[in-house]
C-alpha cells in the first residue's frame, strides 16, 4: 500500500476498509505520478488524479479525482451524528458542484459504494470492479450523471450542447482515461461496457423523490432531521436574495460574477 492509499485509509471511520482492488489500482495511479498534494499535506490533502498533469483542467476531461476528507456528512448539520459519520466515508470527487463517492456501511455492515450528487444521490455497487469499470468509461462527470443508460460520449455531447465530436475543436477533443482503461483490462481483464446502465447501474434518484426503492437513499432520508422553522426562514431568505440577483441563462460568466459580486458591495 503506497502513500496515497494510506492516507486515504487514514481518514476512515473504523469499521471501513479499502477493497485490494482499490488499493491496487490506487498504487498504480501513484505510479504514474498522478498523485498530489494541496496545502499542509494532511491526509485530506492528498489526492488522485485519473489523467496526466497536463491534461489536468483540458475542458473536455472526464471529470474524477480520488480522496477522502475529514468532515463528516452531517457536519453540516446544526447537531452532527456521529453514528452517521461513521457509515459514511468519502474517497472521491465526482462532479464539478461537489459531487462524492463515498462507501456506505448498511445496517449489517456490509460495504457499498454510493453516490451524493448535488441533486441526486444513490447505491451503485457493492463490487469494486464494477465501481472501477463504471469511473473508467470516461462520463465527463460520474456525478452528475442523469442517464445511465447513454454512452459516456453521447453523455459528453449533451454535457457540453453539442450535437458532435465535430463541435469540438482539434485541441479540445474530449479525453477519456484511457491508461486507467488499459490498466484495468490488464490487470482484472475488465472491459468498458457501452453504458453504465450495462452495467447494472440505474438512475439515481433525487433528494426529494419519495417513493425510490434505493437503499442508501432511503436510509439518507430517514436519517435526515426535518428542517427547523430557523432553517426555512434561513432557505426562504437565501432563494429571495439569489432571485433579486436576476442571473439569467444566458449571462456570461463575468456578468454572473459582477452580479455575485453586488453582494458584497458597500451599503449607503
Amino acid at each position: 500500500m503506497k502513500i496515497f492509499a494510506q492516507t486515504l485509509s487514514s481518514l476512515l471511520p473504523s469499521g471501513i476498509t479499502l477493497a485490494p482492488e482499490l488499493v491496487e489500482t490506487f498504487d498504480w495511479l501513484e505510479d504514474q505520478g498522478w498523485h498530489h498534494i494541496n496545502d499542509t499535506g494532511t491526509p485530506a490533502d492528498h489526492w488522485l488524479a485519473v489523467h496526466p498533469t497536463e491534461m489536468l483542467g483540458h475542458p473536455v476531461a472526464s471529470y474524477l479525482a480520488f480522496g477522502g476528507t475529514d468532515l463528516g456528512y452531517t457536519g453540516h448539520w446544526s447537531v452532527p451524528d456521529p453514528a452517521i459519520d461513521n457509515r459514511i466515508a468519502q474517497i472521491g470527487e465526482t462532479s464539478g458542484d461537489g459531487g462524492r463517492l463515498a462507501i456506505w456501511l448498511d445496517e449489517v455492515g456490509k460495504q457499498h459504494f454510493v453516490h451524493i450528487g448535488h441533486d441526486s444521490l444513490g447505491l451503485i455497487t457493492d463490487d469494486p470492479l464494477i465501481l472501477l469499470q463504471f469511473l473508467a468509461m470516461g462520463y465527463p462527470e460520474v456525478g452528475s450523471l442523469q442517464n445511465t443508460n447513454v454512452t459516456p460520449i453521447q453523455a459528453t455531447l449533451d454535457h457540453h450542447g453539442a450535437t458532435s465530436l465535430d463541435d469540438f475543436g482539434p485541441d479540445d477533443q474530449p479525453v477519456m482515461p484511457t491508461a486507467l482503461q488499459g490498466f484495468l483490462k490488464q490487470r482484472f481483464g475488465l472491459d468498458m461496457p457501452r453504458t453504465a446502465r450495462d452495467l447494472g447501474i440505474a438512475n439515481f434518484p433525487e433528494y426529494s423523490d419519495t417513493e425510490t426503492n434505493d437503499p442508501f437513499a432511503k436510509w439518507i432520508a430517514s436519517v435526515t432531521p426535518q428542517p427547523t422553522e430557523a432553517d426555512l426562514a434561513y432557505e426562504l431568505e437565501l432563494m429571495r436574495t439569489v432571485e433579486a440577483l436576476n442571473i439569467n441563462d444566458d449571462d456570461s460568466s463575468d456578468a454572473i460574477m459582477d452580479k455575485i459580486g453586488t453582494l458584497f458591495a458597500p451599503k449607503n
